[in-house]
């Protein structure tokens, strides 16, 4: 796991601790202190809460929100434009 400085496309630059072989998609937008753990797969328009934590091997599809806090646990699967916890 390693903590990289993450720029969103708004231009708010936030610390993401990143496992090994993480993807992050165009115009994501990650909160402060999210854990995306290795294999995970963030797909375009995703926008990701404050304190999330992404398990190993999700994947994330385009336009869903992740809230604030939330924990997504290992191999989950989250369909485009859902909404998992509050926004």
């Amino acid at each position: 796991m390693k903590t990289i400085k993450y720029t969103n496309p708004n231009g708010k630059t936030v610390l993401v601790s990143v496992g090994k072989n993480a993807i992050i998609g165009k115009n994501a937008i990650i909160g402060e202190n999210v854990t995306i753990g290795e294999y995970v797969l963030i797909c375009e328009n995703v926008t990701i809460g404050s304190n999330a934590t992404i398990g190993y091997g999700v994947t994330i599809c385009e336009n869903a929100t992740i809230g604030e806090n939330v924990t997504i646990d290992r191999d989950a699967t989250i369909a485009p434009g859902s909404i998992v916890g509050s926004k």
